[in-house]
């Protein structure tokens, strides 16, 4: 299996899965003029897209959906409150958008195993402040994604742990966004439990991975306000040789692009 992320961010996220000619987007959070453009650099269109697994309905993680549904029928797999949520908040825009949408849409229930051609994936609940959220175990193990999380919760450790490669998200730095410009509410809403994850946890999470068998590490979600990559870099590097992992010989670190193809896979 082949995986990149092609967006990544608070203005947009995206992971594309490829397994043979089954290709699967993890979220659709761009505009699909930005998606087709990333995909064409893997010489694919959103033609070839088999379908798309959502994470949660945060406009960052789903722009895209309603063209993709409405233009190409693209079955979109999602928790049923996220599927109602999103049908809902599209109706009051194109009614005709939300019903092809609603068309479109399988329900998934976390820890179930579900198939999409030649790719399986397990869903688990990420805390984080939206209707329903979740992240994804794809195969068995091979790849863990977990994009948006206030904390590492049992459930969250107990579905990453073992896999082999993990996108995780590395958001903020503490000092930056509590020194920053944003408000105090948001402030409280990106650190909080049902917030985002922030890089000193990330470390200490990646730790806890690279022990449990994880070779390679792919840092996600970085804010562009909050966080630099050299930074969310660092903590977690600075954390696993305290550990004793060599970086390139015992884990491979990497940053997700903000809006360029990085392979993950």
């Amino acid at each position: 299996m082949n995986a990149y992320t092609l967006f990544s961010g608070s203005s947009g996220n995206c992971i594309l899965l490829c397994e043979g000619n089954t290709r699967i987007l993890v979220d659709a959070g761009c505009s699909m003029k930005r998606i087709s453009a990333a995909l064409s650099c893997l010489d694919l269109s959103p033609s070839d897209l088999s379908g798309v697994i959502i994470t949660h309905e945060h406009i960052d993680h789903t722009k895209a959906l309603p063209q993709l549904t409405k233009h190409l029928s693209v079955p979109v797999y999602c928790q049923e409150a996220v599927a109602k949520e999103l049908y809902l908040s599209l109706l009051e825009k194109d009614s005709a958008a939300a019903s092809s949408l609603a068309a479109c849409i399988r329900t998934v229930e976390t820890g179930m195993e579900y198939e999409l051609g030649s790719i399986v994936f397990t869903p688990f609940r990420t805390p984080h402040d939206s209707v329903d959220s979740q992240g994804f175990i794809i195969g068995d193990r091979v790849l863990g994604i977990a994009t948006d999380l206030g904390h590492v919760s049992g459930e969250v450790r107990a579905y990453l742990s073992g896999c082999k490669t993990v996108i995780l998200e590395s958001n903020h730095d503490l000092k930056m966004l509590y020194d920053g410009p944003y408000p105090p509410y948001l402030k409280e809403r990106v650190a909080g439990e049902r917030g985002h994850l922030n890089n000193e946890a990330c470390a200490s999470f990646a730790t806890h991975l690279v022990q449990m068998g994880c070779e390679s590490l792919t840092l996600f979600h970085l804010s562009r306000d909050n966080n630099t990559p050299e930074l969310a870099l660092g903590e977690t590097e600075r954390a696993l040789s305290e550990l004793g992992a060599r970086r390139g010989t015992d884990y491979t670190l990497q940053i997700a692009g903000r809006c360029e193809v990085t392979k993950v896979l």
